[in-house]
């Protein structure tokens, strides 16, 4: 199974995203702003990033940034959980990295559904 990070201020979010994938498999490691995030990262090597856009610290697209510029790192995928649909903010998104986007509010099945099509990537599938 994959090991994931999912960089994520509001401990609601968070505690939805536990209990949602708790059967799942995945080795699931939650930061709640984007400097905890990178030393997370950094520390367990996840095979995806989900990271909210706007959090303190690092936001989203500094978290993406300082991945990016790491070479050990930067393969990582990197997927945005944001409240704005904004054409513009998703745009940006992709321009710092984003392989996929999660809009909150996010329903459960959609959760499932994008961790295990990144999984199933990620092995090969």
């Amino acid at each position: 199974m994959a090991t994931i990070v999912f960089c994520e201020d509001d401990p609601a979010i968070r505690q939805l995203i536990q209990v949602v994938l708790r059967a799942s498999g995945h080795a699931l490691h939650f930061a709640p702003d984007g400097v905890a995030g990178l030393a997370l990262i950094e520390r367990v090597l996840p095979d995806v990033v989900f990271t909210d856009m706007a959090m303190p610290g690092l936001d989203g697209l500094q978290l993406s940034d300082a991945m990016k510029a790491r070479p050990h790192l930067a393969h990582i995928p990197i997927v945005f959980l944001t409240a704005s649909a904004q054409q513009a903010q998703i745009a940006e998104g992709y321009r710092h990295g984003a392989i996929d986007y999660l809009t909150k509010p996010f329903s459960s099945a959609e959760l499932r559904a994008k961790v295990a099509t990144l999984a199933r990537v990620r092995d090969g599938g």
